[in-house]
């Protein structure tokens, strides 16, 4: 009985979720607000309140398989791929000049509890959520997209709806990789520190003291269409790879 209601309350938790993210950023920030803008200037209490929201959710519902535990002995070496990618944007970010440190300590704050909540909504509770109804790729494949989606949302924030689409897209590749790191790993934290350190990394360099300039020279462009799908791609290919023997026994070794 208690499976049979899970997705129910987990969707329902979603929509609650959504509701504290969307409407607390336009009731502190306004409706036209940017992403960093939210992120930079001040802790945002919303993004604090989502995370808080699931934790009570998932106390109150005894939900104790969500993997929030560190990884399994000898898995962070399958990081290797994604692990570049921070060391790149880090270096994208030191040749664009770091932002100024109150700024990089409410980036590091917000991108914290971004980190910690999106993971907790998607790659736990809906995710496992989803498993008891569902097969495995299946509860994979609607979690990816459940997570791509909720970022189109992001346009009635910025009012940028073509740039929110092309955020979802990449969102959806971006979860895949993530959910490789949450299977591979067995650990929901892991997860989270990689999610939050990515956001952290990209808002910093968006921020940085040349971001403007180099922003300004590919906008209006193909490339603010094609370069942030392609960015992405080899970690969603990567996580595919790692996840090949997902619901089916690896093969032995002769």
């Amino acid at each position: 009985m208690l499976d049979a209601r899970r997705l129910p309350i987990a969707l329902a938790t979603f929509a609650v979720w959504t509701a504290i993210t969307l409407f607390g950023a336009r009731l502190s920030h306004g409706s036209a607000a940017s992403l960093l803008d939210m992120l930079k200037s001040s802790v945002a209490l919303h993004l604090v309140a989502a995370a808080l929201f699931l934790v009570v959710v998932a106390l109150v519902c005894g939900w104790r398989d969500l993997a929030v535990r560190g990884p399994s002995p000898g898995s962070l070496r399958i990081l290797w791929l994604p692990m570049l990618y921070l060391v790149g944007f880090a270096g994208m970010a030191t040749a664009l000049g770091w932002p100024s440190m109150s700024v990089l300590l409410f980036v590091a704050i917000n991108t914290l509890f971004v980190g910690i909540s999106e993971e907790l909504m998607f790659r736990g509770v809906l995710y496992r959520a989803f498993l008891t109804r569902l097969p495995v790729w299946p509860a994979i494949v609607a979690t990816s997209l459940m997570f791509g989606s909720v970022h189109v949302l992001n346009g009635f924030i910025t009012g940028k709806f073509g740039e929110a689409a092309v955020q979802a897209l990449a969102a959806t590749l971006t979860g895949l990789a993530m959910m490789a790191i949450l299977l591979r790993t067995g650990s929901l934290v892991v997860a989270m520190a990689y999610h939050a350190l990515w956001d952290f990394l990209t808002f910093s360099m968006s921020a940085g003291q040349k971001a403007g300039t180099v922003e300004a020279a590919a906008a209006g462009g193909w490339a603010t269409l094609v370069l942030p799908i392609a960015l992405v791609l080899p970690n969603a290919v990567y996580g595919l790879y790692l996840m090949r023997y997902v619901g089916r026994p690896a093969p032995r070794a002769p």
